[in-house]
């Protein structure tokens, strides 16, 4: 009996090692921990947001876009391509080519991302649409900020449903047309145009860009691309002419110069006929001061106009980068502005053939079987670029969420069996 109390006792000592172990494992290999992502390690893409801080000055931080072609304009730099670089390796870089064009001997950086793309939740959520990027945001986190599922009430008649539905789809495709619109007109924009074409308008929505409503948004679009356009090429004119002027003045003082340089000449000769006369006793000492001091006065007005000639060059250049610096900023807000429609535009498009999947469905099921639909599972599926190329990948609740993704909800009955099990994988 005292054997077989000992190796009872030793059985439940190994069977609670064994728990132990596998709630330590367990803890380790947790999706929300598996998934976890520094906010550092995420690739910079174009339409992301950086903020750059040379600190041995006394500027404020600079935030600066990253380009559609990939690139930020730094200061001393111009561009510098960082898109696929995480944070690191960008300030990694950014140091090289500052040491390496002798801009600075050991640069003093602060380099971090101010905003990085929005994420797109749509389908079966309560509001759906872009929302800011956080570091750790999960699908969970996403579903609240998207106000949770869209109610599953079996007790909706299907009639209200119905046109609850069709009413989605007419302020899906309101801002389809408002994106697709918007995206032609910085489009004609980035051309040096102010009239928008067709083929300006996005191909996976110039379908929808028809009717009444597409002309009443086209025709403000028009006059926003006008406004755009005569505004920036008033500010073009004012500085050109600034410029003309400047350089007229510029011309004129190389004039003044010459006649200085001429007097200055006159004066020397003078002021050698001066003393010759004192040697030979014709004139006073007082006539040679005299000469002198107006030969000074000469040289004193030489270096004036030589210092406003200085500051008038300056001044050109000044007005010169200006109306580059117009020019440039106008370029880089168009292309920020063009990536964000287009990715506004593609979520609307995503939401816009779900509702229509909903709908189709909802139309072919009588009342008995919406009756019947009363317990639901929500199925989360992440659509993520990866190079050229969109993939979908299947998620669970604490999957982590990257920029850029596209969070897509579908309800499903939890009866349905076309919905295959299948292993999850975790982004």
């Amino acid at each position: 009996m005292i054997m077989l109390r000992r190796s009872s006792s030793r059985i439940e000592v190994l069977r609670c090692i064994i728990c132990i172990a596998l709630l330590f494992l367990t803890s380790i290999l947790s999706p929300s921990k598996a998934g976890a992502i520094s906010e550092n390690d995420f690739p910079l893409a174009p339409g992301d947001t950086v903020k750059l801080d040379i600190l041995d000055d006394d500027k404020e931080p600079m935030d600066l876009p990253v380009a559609m072609d990939g690139s930020i304009q730094a200061p001393f730099l111009g561009a510098v391509p960082i898109a696929g670089l995480t944070v690191s390796e960008a300030l990694a870089e950014l140091n090289r080519r500052y040491v390496a064009q002798r801009i600075f001997v050991v640069p003093k950086l602060g380099f971090s991302v101010a905003a990085y793309r929005p994420i797109f939740v749509v389908g079966d959520v309560r509001t759906p649409g872009s929302y800011p990027f956080q570091p750790q945001l999960t699908v969970q986190k996403a579903m609240g900020l998207a106000g949770g599922q869209i109610a599953t009430d079996p007790a909706e008649d299907p009639v209200l449903a119905r046109a609850r539905l069709r009413g989605e789809l007419e302020t899906t495709e309101g801002n389809i047309i408002r994106e697709a619109l918007a995206y032609a007109r910085l489009t004609a924009q980035l051309a040096e145009r102010s009239d928008i074409l067709p083929e300006d308008i996005p191909a996976t929505a110039r379908d929808y860009v028809n009717g009444p409503l597409a002309e009443s948004v086209r025709e403000v679009e028009r006059r926003i691309a006008k406004a755009d356009t005569e505004g920036f090429a008033a500010q073009k004119a004012v500085l050109s002419a600034q410029i003309a002027e400047a350089e007229q003045g510029l011309l004129l003082l190389n004039q003044l110069l010459e006649n200085a340089n001429e007097t200055i000449k006159i004066g020397q000769a003078d002021v050698e006929r001066a003393q010759e006369l004192r040697k030979r006793g014709i004139n006073t000492q007082t006539d040679v001061s005299n000469v002198q001091r107006i030969m000074s006065q000469e040289e004193d007005h030489q270096l004036q106009v030589l210092t406003n000639i200085s500051q008038a060059r300056r001044d050109i250049g000044l007005l010169k980068s200006r109306l580059v610096e117009i020019s440039q900023t106008r370029h880089v807000n168009a292309l920020v502005d063009l990536q964000t429609h287009n990715v506004s535009l593609a979520a609307h498009l995503a939401s816009h053939r779900t509702t229509e999947q909903q709908l189709v469905l909802m139309s072919s099921m009588t009342a008995e079987e919406l009756a019947k639909n009363k317990q639901v599972v929500l199925d989360f599926t992440i659509r993520r670029g990866i190079g050229a190329d969109v993939v979908d990948i299947p998620a669970t609740v604490t999957s982590v969420l990257a920029p850029a993704d596209v969070l897509v909800v579908r309800i499903r009955s939890a009866d349905d069996a076309t919905v295959a099990a299948l292993p999850v994988a975790q982004p």
